[in-house]
């Protein structure tokens, strides 16, 4: 390894171990390990300005675009109560059965976080669903474990999550294992529920009062969304009377509309490359949550949508903040490592110290999947950005294989790393520190990373 590798790669561990230590955030580190890496390959300053800083910051529109969007949806789910409807009328449903409750706030969150994402939804549901599973039996170090695996689950099926894997693999690459990893993002959340809530007494007969409940409330949908189209038609009032009503199940339904619309954008026009005369994913998912914020709005406020729909952008925004300038950093370090003039340093690095086979690549990634915890290199928010860009540049592996390598760590940063501030609130809030919480549940995130992985690994 030359001079110029050794000094390239030394900055990469001084910025994670400042990122570890808590010193330097990712936000910032980011783009200075891009500028490191110009330095590094000898970029000059006008290359450097106008293709990694300029370039770079913009590399990731899409993305940016995404979450923005999204970040909206997410308001405006928020905002109209729907999401606080839909964790009450949860817990009304199962009772006072701890199984039940578990299933049903799990299935809540997730249902919530297919449409909502950061600290403060997080926020929003836990102070909700933690008390209500801690007052019926289950423990909280039980109830803040299933919470995260309610968040995982419904960010696995939520598109604007998704942001970093589609400005780094492409939109095509990754969503090529979306629906695999919400039945893995399921499976283990199932499993831990089984395995350590108590069932309580009378298990059978609740669960088909619950089915019933359920399927119930399904039923009455169609009823319910002509009766709220009705009121949109006829100029009904909007007072506070109005927010006071129980929302109708038509209206519960807003969390996974952005998936129904892209669901059936791809019957009709099919989802894929522009240039193959098909619809990006990006732009359908935007579509999806344009549209589904003004189906919530119009079922729950039809008198307020243009000032709830304004103000719902403004507020996203400013929730999403620190994401897009994280954002900014990646598109940065992604433009640097694929540079042409640092592809000749960046390559003899990475060929010394990783395998040349996908089966090496596989095993890496399933023994070293905890590297995703602590900001460490396989953290997709850090370090792992570059990383999966360097990858992706070498051309000896699929972008569908790499995205579902990182896909695979993520389950175990996503729920288990007490780096994150929600593993931090949920924690102070259940009075359970967050690395008992990380010991709890490594065992269930690290076996959901290896069975993506086994997905890579049969598809490729």
């Amino acid at each position: 390894m030359s001079i110029t590798g050794i000094l390239l790669l030394g900055g990469f561990v001084v910025a994670a171990s400042l990122m570890v230590a808590r010193i330097l955030p990712a936000l910032l580190a980011l783009p200075l390990m891009a500028a490191w890496i110009a330095w590094c390959a000898g970029l000059p300053f006008l290359t450097w300005a106008n293709e990694v800083l300029l370039e770079g910051a913009l590399r990731l529109s899409s993305a940016i675009a995404l979450v923005v969007f999204g970040a909206m949806f997410a308001k405006v789910i928020q905002k109209t109560g729907i999401s606080d409807a839909i964790i009450k009328k949860a817990a009304e449903m199962a009772g006072d059965r701890p199984i039940a409750i578990a299933f049903l706030m799990l299935a809540a969150t997730a249902f919530v976080f297919t449409g909502m994402s950061g600290l403060g939804a997080v926020l929003m549901v836990g102070s909700i669903v933690l008390p209500i599973m801690t007052s019926t039996g289950i423990t909280p170090l039980d109830a803040a474990a299933i919470l995260l695996l309610g968040i995982n689950l419904g960010l696995m099926a939520n598109i604007a999550s998704y942001g970093t894997f589609i400005g780094i693999f492409g939109s095509e690459a990754a969503l090529y294992y979306y629906f695999p990893g919400i039945a893995i993002a399921a499976l283990g959340a199932i499993a831990y529920i089984l395995r350590n809530v108590p069932k309580g007494n009378g298990e059978g007969g609740s669960l088909l009062e619950l089915a019933a409940s359920v399927l119930k409330g399904i039923v009455s949908i169609p009823v319910s969304l002509c009766q709220g189209l009705g009121s949109v038609f006829s100029g009904g009032q909007d007072g506070l009377v109005r927010k006071k009503k129980e929302l109708s199940p038509a209206a519960l339904i807003a969390p996974v509309l952005p998936l129904v619309f892209i669901g059936c954008a791809g019957m009709v026009f099919g989802l894929g490359s522009p240039k193959n005369g098909a619809l990006d994913p990006v732009a359908a998912a935007i579509l999806g949550f344009l549209v589904s914020a003004l189906y919530a709005s119009l079922m729950t406020r039809p008198g307020q949508t243009i000032n709830l729909m304004a103000g719902a952008f403004v507020e996203g925004i400013q929730d999403v903040a620190g994401v897009l300038f994280l954002f900014i950093g990646i598109g940065m370090l992604v433009t640097a490592t694929a540079h042409p003039l640092a592809a000749p340093v960046l390559n003899p690095v990475l060929t010394s110290i990783l395998p040349e086979s996908l089966t090496g690549l596989l095993f890496i990634f399933a023994l070293f999947a905890p590297a995703a915890l602590y900001r460490g290199p396989f953290n997709m928010f850090g370090m792992g950005a570059g990383i999966a860009a360097i990858l992706l540049g070498f051309g000896t592996f699929p972008p569908e294989a790499l995205c579902g390598m990182f896909l695979a760590v993520t389950f175990v940063q996503a729920v288990t790393d007490p780096t994150n501030s929600h593993n931090t609130w949920i924690g102070g809030f259940t009075g359970v520190d967050t690395a008992v919480i990380l010991r709890r549940i490594l065992p269930y995130s690290w076996g959901m990373c290896i069975l993506m992985l086994l997905c890579v690994a049969f598809t490729h």
